[in-house]
This record gives C-alpha cells, sequence and structure tokens, in this order.
C-alpha cells in the first residue's frame, strides 16, 4: 500500500517500539478500510463489498480505487464525500456580502474582567451581575435563528424537505449564514458539523462548508490600534509595510501582509476581533446554564453530559483565544516535524506575539481543496505518515485537521490548537 520511500521512513527514522507502533498502526489502517463495518450503511446499496472481503492487504490500495469510483456514481455518496475533502470551501477567503457578524462589547467595570482561562464560575459570577448584555445576546438569538428555528419546524411537519433538494440547499444556505452571523461560538459548531454525515445530508453538509469560516472583516483601524496595543509601538515601526485591508478573515481574526522593518521578512500578522472573549464568553455561559437545565429532563442525561461536553469544548476554546500559545505550539511543533521534510511549518515570532496579536512567517501555498486529483495519493500518505508521527512518536498533534489549515505539500497554515496524547506501556 506504500511506496518504498514510506518503507524506507519507517524502517530507518524512529526506535523499534515507535516502528512497532507504526507498524500496529498502519496495519489497522488497512484492515479497516477493507471491512463492511467501515462503510457508510446508507451505501451498502453499493456491490462493492465482495470485492472489498475478498481483497488482499496489498491490494486495498487498488480495491479503494474502485470503492471510490462506485461511489462516485451515486449522487449522495460523490456530495458526502466532496464535503469530507473539503472541495465545497469558497477559495476567495471573502464572506458573503452584506453579511454582519453580532458581537456583544461588554464595557468593563473597575477591578472586574472576563478570565483569560476558562473558569465556569467565575463567568458565572461576571455575567450574573450584567442582566443587560445577557439579556441583549439573547435577543439577538432569537431575532436572528427564530425565524429559521420556525421555518424549519414547519418544513418537517408538513415533509417539505424530503422530497426537494432545492429547499434543503436553501435551508442550509440560511443555517450557514445564520451560524456566521452570530459569531466564534456557533462557527466553531458550524464546522463540526460540516463534516459530520451521520447528522446532516450530504447536500447540507456541502452547502455549510462553503461560507462558515469566510466570515466578515472587521476595521483596519481597529486592528492597528490593537497590534499597537498589544505590542506596545506604532505599527510603522514594527513592518516596514502592511496591507491597508485583511487579506483574510475567519471566525476569530483576520490576517494582514507585511514586511518586518527589521529584517525584511514577510509575515503573516494575525489581529484577535474586538469583543470576541466576551462574546465568546457570555454564549459559553448562555449554553452551560442550558446544559444544567437539561439535566432534569432524564432522556437528555442518560445520553449525553451536555455540561462536561461543553466544559471540555471550552477550555480548549480559550486556548484558541491565546495567541501566545499558539507561537508556542508553532515553535514546539516545527521542531518536532523536522523529521518530516515534506512538512512545512511557518516559523513563529514570539518577539512580535501577544495574547491578541500573532505574527508568522509568509508562505505561499496551495490550498488542499484546489489539490490535483493526481496529488491525493501522495498527499493521503503524508498526512497518515504526520498525524502518527505526532500521535505516537511525540504525543503532540494538530487538534483542527480541516482543509482551512493546511496547504499543498502539508503546509500548516494554523497552528492554533494542539492537543497532547500519550501511550502507557
Amino acid at each position: 500500500m506504500f511506496n518504498a520511500t514510506v518503507q524506507k521512513f519507517l524502517l530507518f527514522s524512529f526506535s523499534k517500539r515507535t516502528q512497532m507502533m507504526y507498524a500496529v498502526a498502519l496495519t489497522a489502517l488497512v484492515v479497516l478500510t477493507t471491512t463492511e463495518a467501515f462503510q457508510t450503511p446508507r451505501f451498502h446499496s453499493l456491490d462493492v463489498t465482495s470485492k472489498l472481503f475478498s481483497a488482499r492487504v496489498q491490494d486495498a490500495s487498488s480495491v479503494m480505487q474502485d470503492v471510490r469510483a462506485e461511489l462516485a456514481k451515486n449522487e449522495d455518496a460523490n456530495l458526502m464525500l466532496q464535503a469530507l475533502r473539503g472541495q465545497n470551501l469558497n477559495d476567495d477567503d471573502s464572506a458573503v456580502a452584506g453579511l454582519q457578524m453580532r458581537l456583544v462589547d461588554i464595557a468593563p467595570k473597575e477591578n472586574e474582567a472576563l478570565p483569560f482561562d476558562y473558569n465556569p464560575q467565575a463567568l458565572k459570577e461576571f455575567f450574573s451581575k450584567r442582566p443587560l448584555a445577557v439579556a441583549t445576546r439573547i435577543l439577538q438569538l432569537l431575532s436572528v435563528g427564530g425565524i429559521f428555528a420556525f421555518n424549519t419546524i414547519f418544513d418537517q411537519l408538513l415533509g417539505r424537505v424530503k422530497n426537494n433538494p432545492d429547499l434543503e440547499v436553501q435551508r442550509a444556505a440560511e443555517l450557514r449564514d445564520l451560524i456566521t452571523s452570530l459569531g466564534p461560538f456557533f462557527i466553531k459548531i458550524g464546522q463540526a458539523l460540516s463534516i459530520r454525515p451521520d447528522v446532516l445530508s450530504p447536500r447540507s453538509m456541502v452547502e455549510l462548508q462553503k461560507l462558515c469560516d469566510k466570515v466578515p472583516s472587521f476595521d483596519s483601524t481597529i486592528a492597528f490600534a490593537t497590534i499597537e496595543a498589544e505590542l506596545g509601538r506604532p505599527v510603522e515601526d514594527i513592518f516596514s509595510e502592511i496591507t491597508p485591508e485583511p487579506v483574510a478573515a475567519a471566525s476569530l481574526g483576520q490576517v494582514y501582509k507585511a514586511v518586518l522593518r527589521d529584517t525584511g521578512e514577510t509575515v503573516a500578522v494575525k489581529v484577535q476581533r474586538p469583543s470576541v472573549l466576551e462574546t465568546v464568553s457570555l454564549d459559553l455561559y448562555l449554553a452551560r446554564e442550558l446544559g444544567i437545565l437539561a439535566r432534569n429532563i432524564p432522556a437528555l442525561t442518560d445520553r449525553l453530559d451536555a455540561v462536561g461536553l461543553l466544559d471540555e469544548f471550552a477550555f480548549r476554546f480559550y486556548q484558541e483565544l491565546d495567541y501566545n500559545l499558539e507561537c508556542e505550539n508553532g515553535i514546539r511543533i516545527e521542531k518536532e516535524m523536522r523529521v518530516l521534510p515534506m512538512v512545512v511549518i511557518p516559523r513563529n515570532y514570539p518577539q512580535y506575539t501577544a495574547r491578541r496579536v500573532h505574527v508568522a512567517e509568509w508562505i505561499e501555498g496551495e490550498k488542499l481543496s484546489q489539490s490535483k486529483a493526481d496529488d491525493v495519493g501522495a498527499l493521503v500518505n503524508l498526512g497518515v505518515i504526520t498525524y502518527l508521527t505526532q500521535l505516537l512518536d511525540s504525543g503532540f498533534f494538530h487538534a483542527d485537521p480541516h482543509p482551512g489549515t493546511f496547504s499543498e505539500k502539508f503546509l500548516y497554515t494554523s497552528v492554533h490548537q494542539f492537543s497532547h496524547f500519550q501511550i502507557l506501556v
């Protein structure tokens, strides 16, 4: 299944213990891809099961090519594969015209501030003293989501979506714009849903991927003021050149292309949105209070610990808001990935980084969603090796693996979210 280069990599690059773990993991991958259990149930009607069970392990690659060819003939299967590959992402790095992100600006009080680390008790104490901010956010959620919820329930009651793919796509597009307008917390939920074929239909997955990570930019005057406040120096003292407008915008911040005055190096400057911490904190507080109320419903609590799940999600979310941590992650993973010359981690600049500003090397690359069919096999092999190296060799791995965070040749364009993994032997 793997070419000679990969085999040599496995044999000579790592310790015997690591080689053994790679072998077990790779064998498991091959076995999984050649069993019926790995196939999505809705496509069992495709006549490929007999091929999978009769194949030898060394023929798995060619068999999977046949499977993909069969899936391509099925419209729903083809749409789902496109969504999982990120082929429907909007590659122009811009949001739909007229779309606005609704954030909540909370005026600080003396001796009171939101925590920079997730603390549910501190959030409760903070927002219990600000009923107006809470009411404002609830009103925003109801005004934006109420009409959509009513239309969706009405469609289900009348059975209008079942045999109407155009209406299904329309509702998915409305949901896409809705979650984008409500801010980072809901965008993260939308990103998670966009790769869940067990929750959404293939058409909904395709539509939801188009704009959920392409959001409206904010005023560059505010962004440059943030840079000066965070780094303690005027923008022109740090950068000899900087684009007047952002080259890309995402849920938490936007990016400018600039040139460092001290070194002449071209860099990417990411600046966090104003009021992100306040809005995310308020949404997490409201969601947690809702989860606590849901504990009184046995049908829900028997299947899901909503509060526990939210707390884990919130802990990681708060880490994403600290660009100092992102810079540290980038420096560490750059060192650990040097064993893989095809994997590129942009250089990070801690001297130009603060909690809401992150400066990293600017590298030209091609998005994975734009990859040619001939490149897919090599990229998949490299991706498997990269993640197994992170999981089994260092125990420090990229925890947000969607096409928006990678480019061709496995360039990591974003290193904001990493997790730890340890194998006990």
